[in-house]
Formats: structure tokens, C-alpha cells, sequence
């Protein structure tokens, strides 16, 4: 992002909901079109937007955005959501960055502001599942730290295409 204006981040509102829905269905048509079969139903806009809904509303968890200009080019979701962590873990739910910001540093400065927030809300183990075909995304936090778990999940059976478990130590080690 040298000699660019850095992105505005800010907690996302209602009404940037629709926005932010746009962005992970733009990224998401991009990042995964090669690891998705044909037979699976591409993401609709409604039911992204019921998901970033829910966790906007969860006073447990956090929706961050980035601006551009007054246009939103990425997000993040992240807190306390007991149904997709483990016990003892924060979960990073969500992470998205059009694609035309990809690689500018943007999902980087969402990242570092998620993992923060995770830690000073007293977070010690944070939890995050990344498709197992999404070896950009899966490089990008191994490289920060993030080691694989055992666990694996699908939102589509029969798909071949699974969400494997990722957890970091959020507690700094000793200088």
C-alpha cells in the first residue's frame, strides 16, 4: 500500500451489511471457483447477509470493516461464537477482501485488528476453519502462526469439499 491512502477500519452497522455480503460473495466467487464442484449452489446474497447479520448482532463477537473511498472492500467477524470453536477459543468467523485489494495489505491490517481484539478481550487460543482446497489462505495463517487440527466439517455433503480446523496461541511466549 506504499504511496496509498490506508483503508479507514470501523465496526461495522446495519446497514453496512449488504456491503459486506457483496465483498465475501466477490472474493468468495473468486478465491474458490476452482475448489467448489459445479454441483454445488454458488453463495446468494441473503444468506451471506443473514451471517454477517448474526454475528453484528452477537454481543459477543465483532464485525470490522474497511473502507476505501466510502467503499467497503473488506471485512471480518470475530469473538465468541461457541457453536463453531471450541470451548476456550475465539473464534476469527470471517474474513474477506475483494478481490481487486488482494494482496494490498487491507485483509493484513483486518487480521492483525481481529487477533488484537481477540487477545484484549482475554482470549489465550484463538480457532478459525479454512476450506482444506484453500492453500493461499491456509499458507497465510500457517506463516502467522496458525497450526492445523484434526477437525473437519462440511456445510456441503457429498461435495467432497471440507473446512479443516486451525488454532493459534494468543498468548505471547516469554522474551
Amino acid at each position: 500500500m506504499l504511496g496509498k491512502r490506508p483503508a479507514d477500519v470501523r465496526t461495522a452497522r446495519p446497514a453496512d451489511i449488504p456491503r459486506l455480503a457483496a465483498v465475501q460473495l466477490g472474493s468468495a466467487l473468486t478465491a474458490f471457483a476452482d475448489i467448489f464442484p459445479e454441483s454445488v449452489a454458488k453463495p446468494q446474497s441473503a444468506e451471506l447477509e443473514a451471517e454477517w447479520m448474526a454475528l453484528a448482532d452477537n454481543p459477543a463477537s465483532t464485525v470490522l470493516l474497511a473502507e476505501l473511498e466510502g467503499s467497503v472492500v473488506a471485512g471480518v467477524a470475530f469473538g465468541d461464537v461457541p457453536m463453531l470453536a471450541p470451548a476456550g477459543h475465539g473464534l476469527l468467523a470471517k474474513l474477506y477482501v475483494l478481490p481487486d485489494h488482494f494482496g494490498s495489505g487491507i485483509g493484513t491490517l483486518l487480521y492483525d485488528s481481529a487477533i488484537e481484539h481477540l487477545r484484549a478481550a482475554g482470549w489465550e487460543r484463538a480457532w478459525l476453519w479454512v476450506l482444506e482446497g484453500n492453500t493461499t489462505a491456509r499458507g497465510m495463517y500457517e506463516r502467522r502462526g496458525w497450526l492445523p487440527q484434526p477437525e473437519r466439517r462440511t456445510d456441503w455433503p457429498g461435495s467432497g469439499v471440507f473446512e479443516m480446523g486451525y488454532a493459534l496461541d494468543l498468548v505471547p511466549l516469554p522474551a
